[in-house]
């Protein structure tokens, strides 16, 4: 699956995002500020931050909203995944304008860079993610299928066969499956 450059960072950082709230090892790697930043760091996301909690708070509540979009997608909710993509776009004002900054290309920003962090994240990740199912297909957005794991992904393969967020999880999976027909 061909995706511009932008739209790939983008769902990129959204999907990394989200996977902060490791809910299968019960970790959650974005609860102070500094984490933000680092995480904001990271990403190489640019613009005003303003480094306190309640701006944390604005991005956690962003990161709720992103999974239940993939649980949605991976549930076959299509109207669901739909609406709440509309919805986050609409919540974040996004109004697309050409940028060129940083030495790099020219790309769209969907908000002022002066808007609020969440509301920036928002609108790029809620146009990423509806640009993947415009062109891929809902199914795409995925949360990953061992059991123990909630982790989401996007699967850009060519064949729509990726079930797992890494080869770890792929890993365990294909062992225990091995064992348990030896087993038998």
């Amino acid at each position: 699956m061909q995706l511009d450059h932008d739209t790939l960072l983008c769902v990129d950082e959204a999907v990394d995002l989200v996977n902060t709230d490791d809910r299968g090892q019960q970790t959650d790697t974005l609860t102070t500020p500094e984490q933000l930043a680092d995480y904001l760091d990271r990403q190489r996301i640019s613009g005003v931050r303003a480094g306190t909690g309640s701006e944390l708070q604005a991005v956690r509540q962003l990161r709720n909203r992103l999974r239940s979009i993939f649980e949605a997608a991976t549930a076959g909710h299509h109207d669901t995944v739909m609406a709440e993509l509309n919805r986050l776009i609409a919540d974040s004002r996004a109004a697309p304008r050409l940028v060129e900054h940083d030495g790099n290309p020219v790309h769209f920003h969907f908000t002022p860079s002066g808007a609020p962090l969440h509301r920036r994240l928002g609108a790029e990740m809620g146009v990423a993610l509806a640009i993947v199912v415009c062109d891929c297909g809902l199914e795409r957005l995925r949360v990953c299928a061992s059991p123990d794991c909630n982790n989401v992904l996007v699967d850009l393969s060519r064949n729509r066969s990726r079930r797992y967020c890494d080869t770890l999880c792929a890993n365990r999976q294909h062992v225990a499956a091995y064992r348990a027909r030896q087993r038998t």
